[in-house]
């Protein structure tokens, strides 16, 4: 009986909550579809309580309207769903109006027996909800339909949703009375850009703003009793709440036209955008691959960016072989977020299974955001080593067949079983003879096609240690340091970083030239009675100089320069390589001697020139200075001399610098020191002009050995009417021109020296306690640029 009451109660209470359902179904779908967040607040406040009402008029007429089912429609409803005739439950329930007969009492008991029998099986029935009555246009399986789109398109939002349209805030700031309304807006581009935020303001409304794609609109408003709104186009997103009347929010702008934020029934800033594009890199080789000396692969690349290239990368192929897999190298750049960097790497390739063989190469640059551009596709001959064994040379030209023609593999395992039965031309390295075995044997009995390239592996380290006798020269490991280096500066890592990888490259240098110079003896017992021009020599005193130099112009904060330092020795070194190697062991010390001096009649000029500007002519003022200008030519004669007893030719401008020198002596003896200044400038524009004579003469002879010309122009220092020099800008070129010696430029020592000294005394102000906190202060953030 009960489960017929609650049938009954079901069929009752649902056909009479369908209005009700209704609303709050219709009210759930607006949410999904964040339609009411869409709206004014005020519109969004009357859609709320409209909903509210009519679902309070639906319950208030679903309640009116529902009775609980009774024992009787409970009885009837059961009689009904099990299908019984003659009411059998209302028959067990009557009684007999006269039991005085017995025949009639006794038929009365055959009846009720039979209605007790037939209502042993009841049945409560499906309940139905008789919406077809309440709702005879279907509107439910629109509705059904709306709330199942809704969920879709809300997907996780949609919690979310619904909270904004249950709490809809009415703006009454606007209608008056209330606070004036304040706005901050301002545009911040993608990091990677480069770019500084935009500030917006009213008189910046009438314009169209370029926004980068991908900028994050920031806004605060001041003001007001609801939430404003950032909108896009329409699109809105409301601010959060900070506290009381102080409200901000952000978007992030991926397209659009206008930029809007709107509070209420107001809006308190429109602004007409255009989404800049990240257009994507590209990229083109500066010059066509080249091989240097020591057997490496030259890049050398230009590539652009709207907001900076932030990786160049060169994939290498085989032409014809598409299942090979192609090799990728990563490029160096120059700096950071470079717009236009042209940049050049040097990759020792020559221990690839390629080498000797035809390739395409392309380059491609990416930016922050991932796009790629890529070059024309060129190609070139991969450089290989050069192998001075015989055994060695066979191995490698075995590897090359195995490449080209792989499934000759019984050949080439034949080839070196032949090769390793001769160890007389190997010295009888037990290592090598079994290198060529093992590499024959795995021919022979692993057919896989993935095998081949562990055996060309095998095969190259075989010959490498044939070739060398067991010793390495690990060039790689010196690329990679220099490499480390330059990258360190690049991004302006700590000094200490830059110390220890300034620590590391000087020690692999150090072993590199003496690993050099000891295969150099191996292979050619006479070259150290050979004799050898100093002017075209190159000493591990020469390269520590260079080291030092760079580190010091780290150090004063020059790392643009000291990364061309570094790059220009490894220039140098990858030049030298084919040169014959005893070169490494004495050179440029000429070059460093006319340095020196040039060094010292530049510090003598600075100080007649404040002599003149005093007033101190008198002869017991200048005479020091005429005996130091007479030893500075004393020891340009014996430079001169120098360099005609090691067959060098001493440049003509030195000639000139000799008698300027005179000149200038001959004035400061007499107590003149305005007209030693004259002089004392020619003889210094002498000095350099001697100098980059003798540099582009060393570097001439060099490449000449090398067959390959190098760079032959050299920056021309200019100076003013007393010999100072010009700022970069006023015509010396370069800052760094003045202050790098890379490949036969000339390095102006003293004014790194200069730099040095201001250093040096920043530092000792700053340790003295007794100075004002703001010169403190001030001194601080100059040595952080340091």
């Amino acid at each position: 009986m009960l489960l017929a009451r609650l049938a009954l109660a079901w069929e009752r209470v649902w056909p009479a909550l369908w209005p009700a359902s209704f609303v709050v179904g219709a009210f759930v779908a607006l949410a999904l579809f964040d339609l009411p967040a869409r709206l004014p607040d005020w519109a969004a406040t009357s859609l709320l309580g409209l909903f509210v009402a009519a679902l309070i008029v639906t319950l208030t007429h679903a309640v009116r309207d529902l009775r609980p089912p009774s024992r009787n429609a409970a009885r009837r409803r059961l009689e009904t769903a099990s299908a019984l005739a003659h009411r059998p439950l209302a028959a067990l329930e009557d009684t007999l109006a006269s039991a005085g007969d017995p025949a009639t009492a006794a038929l009365w008991r055959e009846h009720l027996t039979r209605m007790a029998a037939a209502a042993r099986n009841l049945r409560v029935g499906v309940p139905r909800a008789g919406l077809v009555r309440r709702d005879p246009y279907a509107l439910r399986v629109a509705l059904g339909l709306l709330l199942l789109l809704g969920a879709i398109d809300a997907g996780s939002d949609a919690p979310a949703r619904l909270v904004r349209a249950l709490e809809p805030e009415m703006n009454l700031a606007g209608i008056g009375g209330g606070p004036a309304v304040t706005l901050d807006i301002w545009i911040s581009p993608p990091q990677y850009t480069g770019l500084p935020p935009q500030f917006l303001s009213a008189s910046s409304a009438s314009g169209t703003i370029a926004v980068p794609i991908g900028s994050t609109v920031l806004a605060r408003v001041h003001g007001g009793d609801a939430r404003p709104k950032l909108l896009v186009d329409g699109h809105a997103t409301k601010m959060s709440k900070i506290d009381e009347g102080d409200y901000k929010g952000e978007i992030a702008i991926k397209a659009g036209s206008r930029l809007a934020v709107a509070q209420g029934w107001s809006t308190l800033g429109s602004w007409s955008i255009h989404v800049v594009p990240d257009l994507p890199p590209t990229i083109a080789f500066a010059k066509p691959p080249q091989r240097t000396a020591l057997g490496a692969v030259h890049l050398e690349y230009e590539a652009k960016d709207d907001y900076g290239v932030e990786k160049v990368t060169a994939t290498i192929r085989r032409p014809g072989d598409p299942s090979a897999q192609a090799v990728t190298l990563d490029l160096p750049l120059p700096d950071q977020h470079l717009k236009d960097a042209h940049g050049a790497s040097f990759t020792d390739l020559t221990a690839s299974p390629w080498a000797g063989l035809p390739v395409q190469i392309q380059l491609e640059a990416a930016d922050a955001l991932g796009q790629t551009g890529k070059s024309e596709i060129l190609e070139f001959v991969l450089p290989e080593r050069v192998f001075h064994n015989p055994v060695a040379r066979a191995i490698i030209d075995e590897r090359k067949e195995l490449t080209t023609h792989p499934n000759d593999r019984e050949a080439i395992a034949d080839a070196l079983e032949d090769l390793s039965s001769r160890p007389a031309l190997y010295d009888d390295d037990i290592v090598a003879f079994l290198g060529m075995r093992s590499a024959a044997d795995r021919l022979l009995l692993n057919q896989d096609t993935d095998a081949i390239a562990s055996v060309q592996r095998l095969m190259w380290d075989t010959a490498v240690r044939i070739d060398d006798g067991g010793g390495k020269l690990d060039r790689e490991a010196l690329r990679q340091s220099m490499q480390a280096l330059q990258n360190a500066l690049a991004r302006n890592a700590p000094q200490s970083e830059i110390d220890r990888l300034m620590q590391q490259l000087q020690q692999q240098l150090q072993h590199y030239v003496q690993a050099l110079a000891q295969r150099t003896l191996e292979q050619n017992p006479q070259a150290a009675d050979m004799p050898n021009d100093p002017s075209q020599t190159l000493t591990s005193n020469d390269l520590q100089r260079i080291l030092d130099r760079a580190r010091a112009l780290a150090q004063t904060g020059d790392r643009q320069a000291a990364r061309d330092l570094i790059a220009a020795l490894q220039e140098l070194l990858e030049n030298l390589g084919s040169a014959r190697p005893m070169q490494m062991q004495g050179s440029a010390g000429m070059l460093d001697a006319m340095h020196d001096l040039m060094r010292r009649q530049e510090q003598l000029l600075d100080r007649t020139f404040r002599q003149s500007q005093t007033g101190m002519s008198q002869r017991g003022n200048t005479g020091g200075g005429a005996a130091a200008q007479d030893a500075l030519r004393q020891d340009l004669g014996d430079l001169m001399r120098k360099l005609g007893e090691n067959g060098g030719t001493a440049p003509a401008p030195l000639a000139h610098a000799d008698r300027a020198m005179g000149d200038a002596a001959d004035a400061l003896r007499r107590g003149n020191s305005v007209q030693a200044v004259g002089p004392q400038s020619e003889a210094v524009d002498a000095l350099q002009q001697a100098a980059r004579a003798l540099a582009q003469q060393m570097h001439g002879r060099e490449m000449g050995a090398l067959g390959n010309p190098g760079e032959n122009d050299l920056p021309q220092m200019r100076r003013d009417p007393f010999g100072r020099l010009l700022p970069a800008d006023e015509g010396n070129g370069s800052a760094n021109d003045g202050g790098v010696m890379r490949m036969g430029k000339v390095q102006n020592d003293y004014a790194l020296e200069k730099a040095k000294q201001i250093l040096d005394e920043l530092r000792r102000r700053a340790g003295e306690p007794d100075r004002p906190a703001i010169e403190h202060d001030y001194i601080d953030r100059l040595l952080r640029e340091f």
